[in-house]
């Protein structure tokens, strides 16, 4: 790592896990403004910010930048909090209908972190499953809002000004022998006594068991790193539910279950990237990684060091030409050429990613011509 590098991930491990910074990392020539680009782009400001305060206060930033990483840090929390209340309308929403959704991701990821409020957020994420798709779709469409995105997974809606993902699916290998063993693992406790219920400012909100959870959010940052590129957020998400459920966590069957989805490999790769680069303890890894994972670990560090938050900051992307079917072919090639250097990582999912791209899109076509129908 660079000295540069090294400072960030101290002030990450610090933020990550309540501990202290180790100050040999800073000094006077810590070029803070490139810090802060760093979190900006791993979109992990906030966790750094928590780093930040076990420092000594003349080896902090300037004031300027502190007052502004301080801002944006305010944005973050304040953006949190709006989440949170969404939910809760949603969740009244949808209940009033008969419908209970499960949620994703998000905030149901940021309750593993020691700080909820400092993990930058995105949007919301919940799973109806086929037989309720169409009729949240009309419950989500009754403030006048139409779909943005209709996939073969979901479909996305602009609601109360926050992005809503309704998902039909929740989630997909694009291996098919993968795919039916994941799709059997979900209806193995959708709708049972084996969801999580928990409490989110007062509303009850349900997650996945923490095993599915274990497997799905490793699965989720696989999935966009073969698409556009992941940044270590998606690590911290991973590695702090690991830590947050370690006396949960049944790691066996997590560990049976990464292997029958062909994402053992992977999860030795993210493990000892958790390990090193983030501090997690390796005793929280569903599966032990070897000198080889570690060195495939280096490669990986590269590439997510480089392409930052969902591959936005990545300076070998090319802009996507305009036009639909332009830019359809441009997202398929480009995608084609970044799996050929990542099929180390889960090399079935690779073989399968252009295959299932084609067949995806097609379903897509079909729903938006003939509708739920004869998709």
């Amino acid at each position: 790592m660079t000295t540069e590098q090294r400072a960030f991930f101290e002030l990450v491990k610090a933020g990550l896990w309540g501990t202290t910074a180790d100050v040999s990392a800073f000094d006077i020539h810590t070029d803070w403004s490139r810090l802060y680009k760093y979190g900006k782009s791993q979109t992990l400001l906030g966790i750094m910010l928590d780093g930040i305060q076990t420092l000594p206060a003349e080896l902090r930033p300037e004031r300027g930048l502190y007052l502004r990483w301080c801002a944006f840090v305010l944005q973050i929390e304040e953006r949190n909090k709006k989440l949170n209340r969404e939910i809760d309308n949603l969740y009244k929403l949808l209940r009033a209908d008969g419908v209970e959704p499960v949620l994703l991701k998000g905030q149901g990821a940021a309750r593993n972190y020691r700080n909820p409020l400092h993990r930058q957020c995105g949007d919301i994420d919940i799973y109806i499953g086929k037989r309720n798709f169409e009729r949240v779709n009309r419950l989500l469409e009754q403030d006048g809002q139409e779909a943005l995105e209709v996939c073969v997974k979901h479909s996305a809606y602009n609601w109360h000004d926050v992005s809503v993902e309704n998902h039909r699916i929740l989630a997909q290998m694009e291996d098919p022998t993968a795919d039916r063993h994941l799709q059997r693992n979900i209806a193995s406790w959708h709708g049972t006594d084996k969801m999580v219920r928990w409490e989110l400012d007062g509303c009850e909100i349900v997650v996945p068991p923490v095993e599915f959870d274990a497997l799905f959010l490793l699965q989720h940052a696989v999935h966009h790193l073969f698409n556009l590129g992941i940044g270590f957020r998606q690590i911290c998400d991973w590695a702090c539910l690991l830590h947050h459920n370690r006396e949960q966590l049944d790691r066996a069957l997590a560990a049976r279950e990464l292997k029958a989805l062909g994402l053992d490999r992977a999860s030795r790769i993210f493990g000892a990237l958790a390990v090193k680069y983030l501090g997690l303890d390796e005793a929280d890894l569903p599966l032990p990684f070897d000198a080889k994972d570690e060195a495939d670990c280096d490669w990986l560090f590269d590439e997510i060091w480089g392409s930052g938050n969902f591959g936005k900051f990545d300076a070998r992307r090319t802009t996507r030409p305009k036009g639909y079917w332009r830019g359809k072919w441009h997202t398929f090639t480009s995608i084609v050429g970044r799996n050929r250097k990542l099929r180390r990582v889960a090399p079935a999912e690779v073989f399968w990613t252009p295959i299932m791209r084609i067949v995806n899109l097609v379903w897509a076509q079909s729903y938006l011509r003939f509708g739920n129908h004869k998709a």
